[in-house]
């Protein structure tokens, strides 16, 4: 350029365009715009690699209008577009999308309907889908629907709320966007979300969206209808981030508009386990429709039909979406692909003058040992004197502790746990038997649930509803075809309970840190799992009956039966006593724990340490303000 030549001209309209692992769709959008009627010289385009790991390529000197080709490390479409905005010239901003299809008359009819507009006002164009992508089906059920947007009952020339701020085909002066900051971009890294985030900001200045059927552009894309039930699913986590960052719980669909507190949360998993075979069976028949029908014209009545059907199950991913963003896990997840693997798992065990059966339990894990669910094996013996010592000792595969007489089973227990190294951590009676696949449908019910505390089986001998009959033999085979056979029937089955019982539980680490280990006053043995498991329950964890899993209990009689009933009576007056500030309840009524889950506990009132340890919990407790929050009852 001569540097004694005027400077170009500044052009009237920016063009801003993120883009990410699509050079053709690029390419072919950047074609399209040097179609325009507006004369090249009156706008510019500016596109932004969002980190492309082969870097997209244009050559700017093929297009008759000035182009601008950014790259910035993938940080998403609203970091993109942030970066496009440091570099526009013009006073207003055209924001596409890179798979857009623009009408050749789109940029010169945003300008004259900007000169007619009133003041703070964004102009949204048409976004419908082109003929190409309307050859699937599903597609066509989002063209005449308002699952995706809701453009069939948008009004031309009406005004509309942050809520249309979709940044498809939306134009609007530049210094507005700069003025509130751009794109929120740490927040809402994803292509969902972020530009209603950024209407809202707007809108609370005062600016409106103002539908414009005459600035039409169409959409080359199609999304199927897996894509769509993930895209629900980011629509949750997005929103959850929205009603966080401005104080607005209301943004978001929760049955009934119930209030966004533990009550909610715990409806919207059990929905989501509730109803995903039912959104599993909608999502088969969508892709076999679009299989099957693929450039056929559905009929009108079968789109409404289908959009029926979509709305009746789109909100489990939604809700997915919202549990992912507040309790860290998104119940899909372990759903549709089954627990997470390679964790540890902490098995505790503690012996006591049993040495067979401690044999058939260790015999049963080593059988059941999966690779996938690394376990480690810790074994307190409580001075038996019965040969187990020494057995014990000449095992490999467990890390073993000696006690020189009975400290008893609650205080064996926290000696194990305070070595356990898990992610996950079990508790289990030496005369428990396991069979293969134990772990990994215990693992289903524990990871399923953000929030889940402790998850106990199903049992031929247990408390609190856990028992069910079983008169077959005692052998690993024939008790491995009885669990299998009933995992088979009741397949991912559970039930919420506040109350389990410790012949075998597993629990995550956090219930461990929350609310330490289990309460000393309880030795040798009696209701220090009720305990347990309850104080879980009061710290807002959610405890669950794996109904789909089947562990033996050896039976016992003679005079271990009879001890066993009296160290439960004695230690029942002591649980009372803990929860009631009364002994004298009737043995087996829990009802006078009622009033414990209607209130808030401090944290050091549920934490009991581990070794005679300060009584400090090694992390905070989940917040929890009243019972209206974590409705909990008597469900032992």
């Amino acid at each position: 350029m001569d540097p004694n030549s005027a400077p170009a001209a500044a052009p009237e309209l920016s063009v801003i365009v993120p883009t990410y692992g699509r050079p053709e769709t690029i390419r072919t959008l950047l074609a399209e715009l040097d179609l325009q009627t507006l004369a090249p010289e009156r706008f510019e385009v500016v596109v932004v690699d969002d980190g492309t790991p082969t870097p997209i390529e244009v050559d700017a000197t093929q297009h008759a209008y000035a182009l601008t080709l950014l790259r910035q490390p993938n940080a998403g479409p609203g970091a993109a577009r942030n970066l496009a905005l440091e570099h526009v010239r013009a006073p207003l901003t055209l924001i596409l999308n890179d798979d857009a299809a623009p009408a050749a008359d789109l940029l010169e009819r945003h300008l004259i309907a900007h000169a007619q507009c009133a003041p703070k006002t964004a102009l949204l164009g048409t976004f419908r889908f082109t003929r190409a992508a309307l050859q699937s089906p599903f597609v066509q059920v989002l063209q005449f629907s308002n699952l995706l947007f809701d453009f069939p009952s948008l009004v031309h020339g009406r005004r509309y709320g942050w809520q249309h701020f979709w940044t498809c085909n939306l134009s609007l002066p530049t210094e507005a966007l700069r003025a509130v900051g751009g794109f929120d971009a740490a927040n809402f890294r994803e292509p969902i979300c972020e530009d209603v985030e950024l209407g809202y900001r707007l809108g609370q200045l005062g600016w409106q969206v103002e539908f414009r059927e005459d600035l039409v552009c169409e959409h080359d894309h199609v999304l199927n209808a897996r894509g769509y039930f993930q895209r629900m699913t980011r629509l949750g986590v997005n929103m959850s981030k929205f009603a966080d960052k401005h104080d607005t719980p209301g943004v978001l669909y929760i049955p009934d508009r119930a209030p966004l507190d533990a009550r909610a949360f715990k409806q919207l998993q059990l929905s989501v386990e509730a109803y995903y075979p039912l959104q599993s069976q909608v999502i088969e028949r969508l892709e076999r429709l679009d299989r099957e029908q693929w450039g056929q014209e559905l009929a009108r009545n079968l789109i409404q039909q289908l959009d029926e059907l979509i709305r009746k199950v789109s909100h489990v991913s939604y809700w997915s979406g919202i549990l992912a963003h507040y309790a860290g896990q998104n119940p899909l997840e372990v759903l549709e692909h089954g627990p997470r693997t390679g964790e540890l798992t902490s098995i505790v065990i503690v012996s006591y003058n049993a040495l067979e059966r401690t044999k058939k339990c260790l015999e049963g894990l080593r059988a059941a040992a999966d690779p996938r669910f690394p376990c480690e094996i810790l074994v307190v013996d409580n001075g038996s004197s019965d040969g187990s010592a020494q057995w014990l000792s000449q095992q490999r595969d467990i890390a073993l502790e000696l006690n020189p007489d009975n400290r008893g089973a609650p205080a064996a227990r926290n000696q194990a746990l305070a070595r356990a190294k898990g992610r996950w951590i079990v508790v289990m009676d030496n005369d428990a038997i396991v069979t293969p696949g134990w772990l990994e449908r215990l693992m289903h019910h524990a990871q399923v649930d953000g929030r889940s505390g402790c998850i106990g089986p199903l049992s031929d001998r247990a408390a609190h509803g856990q028992q069910i009959p079983y008169s077959g033999a005692c052998d690993l085979a024939s008790l491995t075809d009885f669990a299998n056979g009933h995992a088979q029937r009741n397949q991912r089955r559970s039930r919420l309970q506040n109350i389990l019982t410790s012949f075998l539980l597993l629990m995550r680490r956090e219930v461990l840190d929350t609310i330490g280990g289990f309460d000393e006053r309880f030795s040798p043995w009696g209701f220090e799992d009720d305990d347990f498991t309850l104080r879980a329950a009061l710290a807002g964890f959610r405890n669950r009956c794996a109904l789909d899993v089947f562990v033996r209990h050896e039976h016992y009689g003679g005079a271990k039966a009879a001890r066993h009933s009296e160290l439960l009576a004695r230690n029942w007056e002591r649980f009372a006593l803990k929860w009631s500030g009364q002994s004298n309840a009737t043995y087996g009524d829990y009802r006078f724990i009622e009033p414990a889950l209607q209130r808030s506990f401090a944290r050091d009132e549920l934490f009991v340490p581990l070794n005679g340890a300060p009584a400090e919990p090694a992390a905070a407790l989940p917040a929890r303000t009243s019972n209206k929050e974590t409705p909990l009852r008597c469900n032992v």
